[in-house]
């Protein structure tokens, strides 16, 4: 829901100066579609406009109302004060170096004030400057990193760090997503043979309505990187109890609140870019001195900007008709792959044949939404119950681990029965 789709309770346009921002700033936070960060920089917007009416510089007293705060010299001053470091509560480094997101911030922040305050019609601010473009990461540092990363998918020393950040950086080179988009994907978004991944969009200013899906190509580096990560992310989560189905996990304990929190904890997008900064200033240490090496950037965001993926629209849920018709294609194909196998047909042209049938009915059914304990419960029913059977039918082994532990126990129990 935008803040155009919300219900707005106008705060009091009686109110002045301190109580108009605090209540504004109060009336923001309370949207369902404002996220704990935007609701960070609400309050800091708001307090810092509250200073600014107190700075000797700005045009408005202390008690300035709502007709004058949003107008365009007050709003103006304020601009120039905050990218000035004049409003901050701690001294800045460089008080006039200011910040191009910053300023971007303040902008967003004021407009969703002024819809707080009911302020519209009245408004000055100033236009949505477009946000400052980042250099992509050259062409060939990002081929050497790929080369970094795919010797150490093939390093038998490699640590459990490395691994995760093999795994990360191969992705993000491929599909080029953000780190929030990273730490969002569960198992579930993994297609059975590790070729795909599924990622909901979210554009910047995004409401719910404004959110699609898209299916992902991964390269062979990325598949073999989680090979080898998803076993490490097993072995993570001994400690946590219940379903786990986070694709991104911690790799040590942690306290939070003054709880303990114990290792395979779901990784959030800051631990995320600090795990990649490590990452990546190892990288430009160890590639100094080759030729034409030019250091990556310690953020990853501007390594996705390199990136143009494969991208195929998906559908947020899956439509129950098309479901159902999926389904029972994937159960026909399972039954004809198992039939062969029970007669020892394994490896011969109709099984090989077979398998290639069954593995695209299981994509197709997948790319739709239907989730992966479904497929394997209809997939057991046809006579495929067990690991080996299940790989021949495309699903990787590791994943199938994996998605046992995201249910906080064994394979659906159909699947289970099948398999007595």
């Amino acid at each position: 829901m935008s803040a155009e789709e919300t219900v707005v309770d106008v705060v009091d346009s009686r109110l002045t100066g301190a109580e108009l921002f605090a209540a504004a700033a109060a009336e923001v936070t309370s949207w369902p579609s404002v996220s704990a960060a935007r609701a960070r920089q609400v309050k800091w917007v708001a307090n810092e406009y509250t200073r600014a009416l107190a700075h000797a510089e700005h045009p408005l007293a202390a008690d300035a109302g709502v007709r004058q705060v949003f107008t365009a010299d007050p709003v103006d001053v304020y601009l120039r004060l905050a990218r000035t470091g004049h409003l901050r509560v701690r001294t800045a480094a460089d008080p006039a170096k200011g910040s191009d997101h910053s300023e971007q911030i303040r902008l967003e922040v004021l407009k969703l004030l002024v819809t707080a305050c009911g302020a519209e019609d009245f408004a000055e601010l100033p236009p949505q400057p477009d946000p400052p473009r980042k250099a992509p990461v050259a062409k060939r540092p990002r081929s050497l990193l790929r080369s970094q990363l795919t010797e150490l998918a093939d390093s038998p020393d490699a640590t459990t760090s490395q691994l995760r950040m093999l795994a990360v950086g191969a992705v993000v080179s491929d599909t080029g997503i953000r780190a929030g988009e990273m730490c969002a994907r569960t198992i579930e978004d993994l297609s059975p043979t590790l070729e795909d991944l599924r990622v909901v969009r979210r554009p910047q200013g995004w409401s719910e309505a404004e959110a699609f899906t898209e299916l992902l190509a991964l390269s062979g580096l990325s598949r073999a990187a989680l090979k080898r990560w998803l076993p490490e992310r097993l072995r993570l989560l001994e400690r946590v109890g219940g379903t786990a189905t986070a694709l991104w996990v911690s790799l040590h304990g942690n306290h939070q609140d003054g709880q303990a929190v114990p290792a395979g904890t779901p990784l959030m997008p800051r631990g995320l870019a600090r795990a990649w900064t490590r990452a990546v200033v190892d990288t430009n240490i160890e590639m100094t001195g080759q030729p034409s090496w030019e250091p990556l950037p310690t953020r990853m965001e501007q390594l996705r900007r390199g990136v143009k993926p494969t991208a195929v629209r998906a559908p947020k849920v899956p439509d129950a008709e098309k479901a159902a018709v999926l389904l029972d294609d994937v159960a026909a194909r399972g039954r004809a792959l198992a039939e062969l196998r029970r007669a020892g047909e394994e490896n011969s042209t109709a099984e090989l044949q077979a398998r290639i049938a069954v593995r695209q009915a299981v994509r197709e059914a997948w790319a739709e939404g239907i989730e992966h304990t479904v497929q394997l419960s209809t997939l057991a029913d046809a006579g495929l119950p067990d690991t080996a059977s299940l790989a021949a039918a495309g699903w990787e082994p590791v994943l199938l681990a994996a998605i046992d532990r995201g249910q906080g126990h064994g394979r659906p129990s159909r699947a289970a029965a099948a398999a007595v």
